[in-house]
């Protein structure tokens, strides 16, 4: 589960495990929101508009801004805004997630914060928080070098980490590898 919309972790894993509550920048939706509940695959539309970019890339002409095919109504990136389409797609991220949780409910979860900062905390921060005050097995670490919290509640059953990412990563590879080469001696 990621709330970033920029399709990252698409380079990575497979596009049924992940799940963009949020949005995604590889969609759009109509700029009214929730009336139709259509999203447009917009690579090719994207290309279309880099390609006509005028101006030193700062000016779009008019016929180029991507439109709804069955009336013209202008279209926008599929992400978290007042209008955000909060219909089918957003749906299935969530069912993504509940299945998820149904299959591992009663094994061992990390559920791991990566850089999550306080602007939306209810998306992924409280919800970690929940689940792992409700699932036996569920651990919760958060990574962060300003906004890694830990709350009373999850002490013994958690970990904030006051660092960057990579730094916290690298220390983990280079501690395993430690382990591996002890082991072997």
């Amino acid at each position: 589960m990621t709330t970033n919309q920029d399709f990252l972790f698409f380079q990575d894993f497979p596009a049924d495990k992940i799940s963009t509550i949020q949005g995604d920048w590889r969609y759009f939706q109509r700029q009214d929101g929730g009336r139709i509940d259509r999203i447009w695959d917009n690579r090719k539309m994207v290309d279309e508009m880099y390609a006509h970019l005028t101006e030193g890339g700062t000016w779009l002409p008019d016929e180029y801004i991507p439109r709804d095919p069955e009336d013209g109504k202008p279209l926008m990136p599929w992400v978290r805004h007042p209008g955000f389409l909060e219909k089918s797609m957003y749906n299935r991220q969530y069912e993504m997630i509940r299945n998820f949780l149904d299959r591992w409910k009663g094994k061992k979860i990390l559920f791991l914060e990566l850089g999550v900062g306080r602007m939306t905390p209810m998306f992924i921060q409280e919800p970690f928080w929940q689940l792992t005050c409700q699932l036996p097995f569920a651990y919760y670490i958060s990574i962060n070098p300003k906004d890694a919290l830990l709350p009373e509640v999850l002490e013994n059953k958690g970990r904030a980490i006051h660092e960057g990412i990579a730094e916290v990563f690298r220390d983990a590879v280079e501690l395993k590898e430690k382990e591996q080469k002890e082991d072997r001696q």
